[in-house]
């Protein structure tokens, strides 16, 4: 441990808690082996975890502002604060409120996990050029030693806008493989679900769950997420008692969820540039099989065939769920295989990789 506490990394979120997994996943990591700086521009009210926030991280701000306002402000207070620091790397996760021109002392490592430059074009239409150019001009500012992204179909897409590939580094989303494990696939036919509920997963999900209560009266549905209302009530007019919507549960109690269910799902109508899900890691880790839609997101299926690819089509996805439903040996079949690829990814190989990344990024004086 020792020959990691000599550097010194320096981030910055608006707001603390923040709910992206990943982010606060490495944070914790990082705070294992460096010396961290965690400005955060302020505390949300009633937040249950807030008093135990860990020690690395400075609340700055006295009050709380605005969700949208300090999304767009923080980001440039930040950079004071961080200044005002000793340390040799920053960290920067996300581009999603980029900040230019960049005014760090020291060399710049930026997470483009959710960049909006690699979504299609008809995703890109809903998003203001500014944020699109302002993007760009971050991630090509000399200060920015690395960029991480999460797949390769992301980084050839980014050097096609003529960023240097030299920087561009891929690290995956990892699975906790000691916390995600297989276990035996339940006699309930149940299909499982958790994440966003975002348009380009809901409006799928809504046609599909329909089309398969019609099909299967025995199979039920166990829905995991912030579900806005809308979505619910037409959830429950399609499946009646035979969806179960708990809500949103904290990562560390997915596993027992997962337990329940016999075959999980990726509903998506959309290609949203080539992101590696989770969600999908967690399903193989656990030995879940899987059907999924045919987008760019969906490699993962396909590269270990731990599932059923099928059409972005409502009827095709039920279809194939009842496949699998009826066929326990083939789901046994595709749940091995996705064991086997989901160890690939366990979360510790991951975070090794990042800190190499860090490290040499902070050799760029």
């Amino acid at each position: 441990m020792s020959c990691y506490m000599t550097l010194r990394l320096a981030t910055a979120v608006s707001a603390y808690p923040f709910y992206n997994f990943r982010y606060l996943k490495l944070l914790h990591e990082f705070s294992k082996r460096f010396v961290v700086y965690c400005f955060a521009g302020s505390m949300p009210k009633g937040s249950a975890v807030a008093p135990m926030r860990p020690a690395y991280v400075r609340h700055v701000l006295p009050f709380t502002l605005p969700r949208r306002v300090t999304y767009r402000v923080w980001p440039y207070l930040s950079e004071l604060w961080i200044n005002a620091v000793e340390h040799d790397v920053v960290w920067l996760f996300d581009t999603a409120a980029p900040m230019h021109p960049l005014l760090f002392r020291r060399p710049v490592v930026v997470d483009a996990e959710d960049s909006v430059l690699v979504l299609p074009q008809q995703t890109t239409a809903r998003k203001t050029y500014f944020s699109r150019f302002n993007e760009y001009r971050v991630l090509r500012n000399r200060r920015v030693a690395k960029i991480v992204v999460t797949t390769e179909i992301i980084r050839k897409k980014l050097m096609k806008l003529g960023l240097e590939g030299e920087k561009i580094e891929v690290i995956p989303y990892g699975v906790d493989t000691k916390l995600f494990r297989p276990t035996s696939l339940p006699d309930v036919p149940v299909v499982l679900y958790y994440g966003t509920f975002q348009p380009h997963r809901s409006r799928l999900l809504l046609e599909f769950v329909r089309m398969l209560s019609q099909m299967r009266s025995d199979v039920k549905f166990l829905l995991i997420g912030d579900i806005p209302p809308a979505v619910r009530r037409r959830l429950i007019e399609y499946a009646g008692a035979r969806v179960e919507m708990p809500g949103f549960i904290p990562h560390d109690q997915l596993p027992r969820w997962l337990q329940k269910a016999r075959v999980c799902i990726l509903p998506q109508d959309e290609s949203l540039g080539g992101r590696l899900s989770f969600k999908l890691l967690e399903y193989m880790a656990a030995g879940r099989p899987v059907v999924a839609t045919d987008v760019d997101e969906s490699f993962p299926i396909k590269e270990s065939g731990a599932g059923i690819i099928t059409p972005v089509e409502p009827k095709a996805m039920a279809e194939a769920v009842v496949k699998l439903l009826d066929d326990r040996p083939l789901c046994e079949r595709l749940a091995l295989k996705g064991v086997e690829y989901a160890a690939r990814f366990d979360w510790e190989r991951m975070v090794a990789e990042y800190v190499r990344v860090l490290q040499e990024a902070a050799s760029h004086r």
